[in-house]
């Protein structure tokens, strides 16, 4: 099993609280449960439909892409849309 990578310095601060072991494993196992029950849930093409869409939208993000700025043209088109409507 491959290990969980913790930079060294948080590695270090978290050492100082207590049970943090225990926590971070029931996390894991809840993790773990609800992937399995995802996994049981949708059918393989649902779920590989919904990791091609995560690939490509990491992607764009790389590229640069910026959703707020997508969001905010939309609006203003959808804004202007409305009062032209408004006005025939």
């Amino acid at each position: 099993m491959n290990a969980l990578k913790i930079p060294d310095d948080l590695a270090e601060q978290a050492s100082r609280i207590p049970g943090l072991s225990e926590r971070v494993t029931r996390f894991i196992k809840l993790e773990v449960a609800q992937f399995e029950q995802r996994q049981k849930r949708f059918h393989p093409e649902t779920l590989a439909l919904v990791a091609r869409a995560q690939e490509k939208a990491a992607a764009k993000r790389d590229a640069g892409f910026d959703s707020d700025e997508v969001k905010q043209s939309f609006s203003r088109h959808l804004e202007t849309m409305l009062e032209n409507q408004g006005n025939s």
